[in-house]
């Protein structure tokens, strides 16, 4: 009897992140998106578990409120093309940092190569030609299975 007591209390203890407070910390909040993520992508909603990985690594990066719009556009429609790519919708921390910091070095160089491009580029135009840039991603073939998974 006091087994099965003991398996209901525990079943029954409260996660650490079930709700965010109003006043939860940067650390707590992108912690909650990950988990999040990992939970939509076992569950198969791609579209929630790539949001949630792009919002946690915008998080972790400072980025949430970077007033360079053209940049969040650019790492949003990337780091989704680098998690699609692998064919395995999942990222470690250390990975999706390295991805950032990735992403963020392209981006600059990018910009600057625009700057100083003799063909004049349109600023409107801008979304729409990163959005054709492919880039090479450091992929690990080996991590996950051949065929499409999520989670």
């Amino acid at each position: 009897m006091d087994a099965q007591r003991e398996l209901t209390t525990q079943l029954m203890k409260q996660q650490e992140y079930v709700f965010l407070s109003a006043n939860a910390s940067f650390e707590q909040i992108w912690r909650h998106f990950y988990n999040l993520a990992h939970l939509f992508a076992k569950s198969q909603d791609m579209a929630s578990s790539l949001n949630c990985f792009i919002d946690v690594f915008l998080i972790r990066g400072n980025e949430m409120f970077n007033p360079d719009k053209e940049w969040l556009d650019f790492f949003r429609r990337q780091f989704a093309m680098y998690l699609m790519g692998k064919r395995c919708i999942t990222c470690s921390l250390s990975e999706g940092d390295m991805i950032h910091d990735f992403l963020k070095m392209e981006y600059e160089q990018l910009k600057e190569q625009l700057q100083e491009s003799e063909l004049p580029f349109a600023s409107e135009n801008l979304t729409q030609w990163f959005a054709s840039i492919e880039l090479d991603f450091p992929w690990l073939v080996g991590d996950c299975d051949p065929k499409w998974s999520v989670g």
